[in-house]
């Protein structure tokens, strides 16, 4: 296997060599998608590098070393799976699914972060950000956006009714955004929001575990999370993550503005608390007295 003939070849492998080595040994997964010339500005060395230290360990060439690359990606992938099937405990199963979570964002980071990036970006850059999604979506959608207001960030979340759809899109402006949160679901409502919205102007990004979904078609940016997992039903967990990576890395550039914010915040719960703490008994129980006379009686 490659890892062997690295290891055995370590010692001599020039500084070059060494930086390619090391980034194949330590991100598997990742290389086993790059071409030669993905590998090398990875690296930080020139294509035909890549193929001399493919041929320094033996190879033909980079093809057939990406070859026992993929190769032992899959048995890893499948291994996991087995291990997961296989499992006697709730531990080994706790395992196993660690295990594929983890090659899930090493798959999500080499395929699609790019993606992310510019997705990041487009946000950054918005006006206002507004949310929408069904099912589940459409819960995820309110609290990312809370999660954005609560730090001074304009966000709004919608339910992609036909109604509020109708109502929504001609609020949009055209620096603003809009962000459509899709699972395995059809989501067709949702994609008609991106539609309308797209053709309005505005910026559309979905973020969606399948690239064929309607909103995913209808958007100008598509982000697709993985979502494979042993158990045989479809996990969340990076789709999760995902959301916690666009939210943190659009909260870096609004910092300073988002701890005011924060501390105003703190202030406002203290002297709430100090409110309740304040209030008399008979404002607490007034309202449980008035039901009581009103309909238990």
């Amino acid at each position: 296997m490659f890892q062997d003939r690295i290891r055995e070849n370590y010692e001599n492998l020039t500084p070059g060599f060494r930086r390619l080595a090391d980034f194949l040994m330590n991100s598997t997964l990742d290389a086993a998608f790059l071409t030669a010339t993905e590998l090398s500005r990875r690296v930080g060395v020139d294509p035909a590098t890549v193929v001399r230290f493919a041929q320094e360990l033996n190879y033909s060439g980079y093809r057939e070393l990406s070859r026992e690359i993929k190769h032992y990606v899959r048995d890893q992938v499948t291994s996991t799976y087995r291990r997961a099937g296989e499992a006697e405990s709730t531990e080994e199963l706790l395992q196993s699914l660690v295990e594929n979570a983890t090659q899930n964002m090493q798959h999500f980071v080499t395929t699609d972060l790019p993606n992310v990036v510019k997705a990041v970006e487009i946000i950054k850059a918005a006006s206002k950000i507004w949310i929408t999604g069904e099912f589940t979506g459409y819960e995820l959608a309110v609290f990312l956006a809370k999660k954005f207001k609560t730090y001074g960030v304009p966000a709004s979340a919608f339910h992609p009714g036909m109604g509020e759809t109708a109502s929504v899109v001609p609020q949009m402006s055209p620096d603003d955004v809009l962000i459509a949160l899709v699972g395995m679901e059809p989501c067709l409502d949702t994609g008609y929001a991106v539609h309308l919205a797209r053709e309005k102007g505005i910026k559309t990004i979905a973020i969606t575990n399948s690239g064929v979904a309607l909103p995913a078609r209808e958007a100008a940016l598509t982000v697709i999370v993985p979502s494979k997992t042993p158990i045989g039903v479809p996990t969340f967990g990076a789709f999760m993550q995902v959301l916690a990576l666009i939210w943190e890395a659009v909260m870096k550039e609004c910092a300073a503005d988002a701890l005011v914010k924060l501390e105003g915040f703190s202030a406002n719960m203290e002297q709430l608390l100090k409110l309740r703490a304040e209030t008399p008994e008979y404002e607490v129980t007034s309202p449980k007295d008035l039901w009581d006379d009103s309909v238990l009686k």
